[in-house]
């Protein structure tokens, strides 16, 4: 009895294993895009392109190191230091017009912003990559699935070829026709299972996973058809208006450069610096001093001029590329969605018309071939009819959605649940 105990003990422990290790290799979509933002290199770049910005705000808004000084004076020739008659320790501080330093600050911030945008783009882009990758794969699957269906339909009527030859009610074109049709049927079975490992590998990359077989993860969405919520090409351009991460970090460089600007004519504005001293004087101490001084912008016509014709042709040079970059979101949006629309239209068509019509035409020429009213030929057009179409309707959809997820990239969001 308690050798059946520890027997059943041991199996329930194996099942619950293997259960777990079945639940570690399945793989959402949601899964996918978090596991794919935590170990693409590119987040982790751009990540760290924010760490640096802030170490900028806090050198940049820094005084100038301190000046420490001292001096020994009038000690006499061929005797040591220690022999002076005066000297003096001094501190002194530099800083600029104190309007700079707030210019500086918001400058660096506008930087911050630039790489907070930065990281914020590279995540819609990889989150468009990994959806698109795991879409593939669903769709090399499904495509897997038709061939292997093909397959059995070939192997079933080549032997029924065969039978019908033998006993004379088939003729020998129809019998080598199905043996062709058989052969090609394993060959594609073969080309839509590397296409499906080579999906997995675009998987694996898009995911940052240094290594992959198609064996880790069972993907638990499908694909299948999902409508949208039906924007207008209008509210998408408005949208990325809004929400474009390089729109945006466009729009902060015209802003970073409008405070050059100010920057450079700050550049006219006095800089000061202040110093406290300490003395001893023929063995007497007790002597201090102090200084304030000022920095006169006297050749302005040359170095303070350069700088603000500088910086007036940078702030020009951003705002037309800003200008430049909506042109180019417009442009991306519109092709995109185009592209979506067709995408759309022709889902739409599948789904009503050419699925129905070549099931309807297949049950058709199967009864019709069954009872020997068409010949094997006319039965093969219908199940060609058939497969080309799940096999595109499968390329349709899986374009569909790859053309809602460039629409996301382009406009700088998610449109879909």
């Amino acid at each position: 009895m308690k050798q059946l105990f520890a027997l059943f003990i041991l199996v329930l422990a194996v099942n619950i294993l293997n259960a777990q290790e079945r639940m570690n290799k399945e793989l959402s979509l949601n899964k996918a895009i978090e596991i794919g933002l935590k170990n693409n290199p590119e987040i982790k770049s751009a990540q760290q392109n924010i760490s640096a910005a802030k170490g900028r705000f806090w050198s940049g808004i820094s005084l100038p190191s301190p000046e420490l000084s001292i001096s020994y004076e009038y000690t006499p020739v061929n005797s040591s230091l220690r022999n002076f008659s005066e000297s003096t320790f001094e501190v002194s501080q530099s800083f600029e017009f104190p309007s700079n330093y707030f210019l500086k600050g918001s400058k660096f911030s506008k930087e911050e912003d630039i790489a907070f945008y930065g990281l914020s783009q590279t995540e819609i882009g990889i989150t468009a990559q990994i959806k698109s990758a795991y879409y593939n794969v669903l769709a090399k699957k499904d495509l897997l699935g038709i061939a292997e269906e093909n397959l059995k339909i070939a192997e079933d009527f080549s032997k029924k070829a065969e039978i019908r030859y033998n006993v004379g009610e088939g003729t020998n074109l129809e019998r080598l026709t199905a043996k062709v049709q058989f052969t090609e049927a394993k060959n594609n079975l073969e080309v839509a299972k590397n296409e499906l490992r080579t999906s997995f590998a675009e998987l694996n990359f898009s995911l940052g996973f240094e290594k992959y077989t198609d064996e880790i993860f069972n993907l638990t969405d499908s694909l299948s058809y999902s409508p949208t919520d039906g924007y207008t090409f209008e509210e998408l351009y408005n949208l990325s208006l809004s929400v474009n991460q390089q729109i945006k970090i466009s729009e902060r460089k015209v802003s970073t450069s409008s405070i050059d600007k100010s920057l450079a004519w700050s550049s006219l504005l006095p800089g000061f610096s202040v110093s406290y001293f300490k003395q001893t004087r023929d063995g007497g101490n007790g002597f201090y001093g102090a200084s304030f001084g000022i920095s006169v912008p006297l050749w302005f016509l040359f170095e303070n001029r350069g700088q603000i014709q500088e910086a007036n042709a940078n702030v020009n040079i951003a705002e037309s590329e800003l200008q430049l970059v909506k042109n180019e979101v417009y442009l991306r949006l519109k092709s995109a969605f185009n592209d979506y629309e067709n995408d759309l239209r022709q889902v739409n068509l599948y789904i009503s018309d050419i699925l129905p019509q070549a099931d309807e035409v297949y049950r058709s020429a199967t009864a019709s071939y069954d009872a020997g009213d068409i010949t094997y030929i006319e039965f093969l057009q219908a199940r060609q009819t058939l497969i080309g179409s799940y096999s595109n309707y499968t390329n349709v959809l899986f374009n569909y959605y790859r053309s809602i997820f460039i629409l996301e990239e382009t406009v700088g969001q998610s449109l879909t649940k």
